[in-house]
Order: C-alpha cells, then structure tokens, then sequence
C-alpha cells in the first residue's frame, strides 16, 4: 500500500448511506474496511468499489451493539493496514413507538447500537489515529464523523429512544471534538432529517438522498484544521 494513501472504516457501509460514503471515498483513492452485520452485502459493496476505483475494500462482518465485535474490527483494519485515517459511525436502527411502550430491551437494543457503538468504535479510532503523524496536507491526524440525525437536536413524538440515542451521540460528538482540537483529530456529526433509505422505507423527490449525506461527509473532509466545525443539520427542502 503506498504510504500515502488513507484507510478509512465505515460502519453500516453496505446499504443506503454508509454504502454511498464507502463509495464517495473509494472515488478519493481511499482504502477501506466495509463493515456490516450481512457479510454478503460488504462482499458486494467492497467488490465493486475495488473494481470501479482500484482501492482496496475489505469487507467486515460485525455487530456494533458488541464491544467485543467493535474491538475486533479495529484490530482488523491495524492488522490488513497499519494505520487509520478515518471512521464513520453510520451503524443504526430505528426504535419507534412511544416511550411509555417500550420495553428496557428495546432500550438496550437502540442505545447499544446507535450510541455505545459510536462510544467503542470513537474510542478506538481515536487511539489509533493518536498513533499517527500530523498530516502535511491537512494538519491534522484524522477524523471521526458521525452520522447523527435531526432527532439529536429535537425530539418527536414516536421515535423517543432514537432520538435519546442521538441525543447522546451529539454529546459524545461535541466532547470528542473539544478534546480532538488538542490533538489534531476531526470529530464533527452530519444530522440530517429524513433520508430515503432502507432503514427508513421512504423514497420520491421530497426526501434526501444517501448521496447527500455523502457529499457532507466529503465536504467534512475537505476543511482545514483551523474550521472546526463539530455538526452539520442537513434539513429538508419545506420541512424545517
């Protein structure tokens, strides 16, 4: 691998947003770890962003509400790379329904795939990316972005325990980025509103697309160290 070129991991990375990040990024000539829960889906994002971009994919099985699984997916990338440049957490689920109907395993189940996974696989991103160089080009050692939602700045009725996962990420994200000034690592949250996906079951002109929340993450990246910008909202046209 030339030394050079950035390696990057995106959670979530085989459908609707995370697979259109992996793609934005193999365009830039970054090498990645695709990782999912369906190993499948990885095999195909990370085959065709090789074939289309000549970068090296790895695709990565993986279940973020386990530590143990976030833990083993940074050794991966230190193993196959050697260095780390980028993650983005993109790995959720939904939890609708209104609070007083939830269950504490519904609480579990959303918290520990939206939040604790973004706490473990921050954490050990950041870890990594200490490990590395300050960038003659950018200045800085890498970045984290997470990718968050509207509901980490407001709450709707009906997705309560998404929105308090999100709540919790916005926070993570803010103290990461106040510590990551310091060492010269990028942590900022892309909160866009409703994006047409599989997760989320919408789709037609009014909704914004994976392709969207990708070109935010590339114009993320695209800052110098003295823009520290910690979140972007990506609303929708008339919808707020």
């Amino acid at each position: 691998m030339n030394e050079d070129q950035k390696t990057g991991i995106v959670t979530g990375g085989n459908s609707g947003i995370g697979e259109a990040i992996v793609r934005s990024l193999a365009s830039q000539g970054m090498n990645l770890i695709v990782a999912g829960r369906r190993q499948e889906e990885n095999e195909r994002v990370a085959k065709a962003v090789e074939r289309e971009f000549g970068i090296t994919a790895l695709p990565f099985s993986v279940d973020v509400s386990r530590e143990e699984d976030c833990l083993s997916l940074f050794e991966k990338a230190d193993h196959e790379f050697g260095r780390l440049d980028l993650l983005v957490n993109n790995a959720g689920v939904l939890g609708r329904g209104k609070i007083v109907e939830t269950e504490t395993s519904d609480f579990d189940r959303v918290l520990r795939t939206n939040l604790y996974s973004a706490y473990w696989c921050s954490r050990e991103a950041y870890r990594a990316m200490l490990k590395n160089e300050l960038s003659r080009e950018h200045g800085l050692r890498g970045s984290i972005i997470n990718i968050s939602s509207v509901c980490g700045l407001d709450s709707w009725e009906g997705v309560g325990l998404y929105g308090t996962s999100k709540h919790g990420m916005m926070g993570l994200t803010r103290s990461l980025a106040a510590e990551g000034a310091e060492d010269g690592i990028r942590v900022a949250a892309v909160c866009p509103a409703m994006v047409s996906t599989p997760m989320t079951e919408v789709s037609g002109p009014d909704y914004i697309t994976p392709e969207d929340i990708a070109g935010t993450v590339a114009y993320l990246l695209s800052l110098s160290p003295a823009a520290w910008t910690r979140e972007i909202v990506v609303n929708r046209r008339g919808a707020g």
